[in-house]
């Protein structure tokens, strides 16, 4: 058993002891628990709050030189520098050790798939999918996340349009094949989380 898997059966134990009734105790788990999220605290020049979070758009760093990891740090400089936006784009970045980074605050509306930001969040893979594969970690960081986002907002995953890649929604090779073919992987393990 894995350390995440041991505190979740230790806080899950505790809740059932403290409620005394396992199926709420399931419930309160899950309503409060949060996957390990790095936070920056990075600065916007800019943002409006979300209104409604309907879809989560799955992307890859996706340079053009090689598959690399990339930080929040890094992807938010770029955006303010290169493309002079309010700062990055993504809610999420997760980083080729699996770490999980927070871009832009949860509830901003990002800047990550035209037409689509007023009611979605977008997680960046750090990577190059076309190139090469997403490693382990970072797919099961993104397992995590999405499932935990779909149990925040009350998404179905399942749902057509619930969980999309960037391709979906603008003309771009985005995630790259090799992330783009998992999708289905996580919104199925969305949904058994959430069941």
């Amino acid at each position: 058993m894995d350390r995440r898997k041991f505190l979740s059966v230790l806080a899950f134990g505790a809740t059932e002891f403290l409620i005394g009734n396992r199926k709420a105790a399931a419930r309160y788990v899950l309503d409060t628990w949060e996957p390990p999220i790095r936070k920056l605290f990075l600065n916007f020049t800019e943002y409006e709050e979300r209104i409604s979070t309907e879809t989560i758009v799955i992307h890859h760093a996706g340079f053009p030189d090689g598959d690399k990891d990339s930080s929040a740090e890094e992807i938010h400089k770029f955006h303010q520098e290169v493309n002079g936006w309010a700062g990055i784009g993504y809610h999420y970045v997760i980083r080729k050790d699996g770490t999980i980074e927070q871009g832009r605050k949860p509830l901003a509306i990002g800047a990550h798939a035209l037409h689509f930001n007023k009611n979605s969040v977008g997680i960046c893979v750090a990577g190059n999918f076309e190139l090469a594969k997403p490693n382990p970690q970072q797919m099961d960081s993104l397992k995590l996340l999405s499932a935990w986002l779909c149990q925040k907002y009350k998404i179905n995953p399942l749902k057509k349009g619930a969980i999309v890649g960037h391709r979906d929604l603008n003309d771009t090779s985005c995630p790259g094949k090799n992330l783009y073919s998992k999708l289905g992987d996580i919104r199925r393990y969305c949904h058994e989380f959430n069941s």
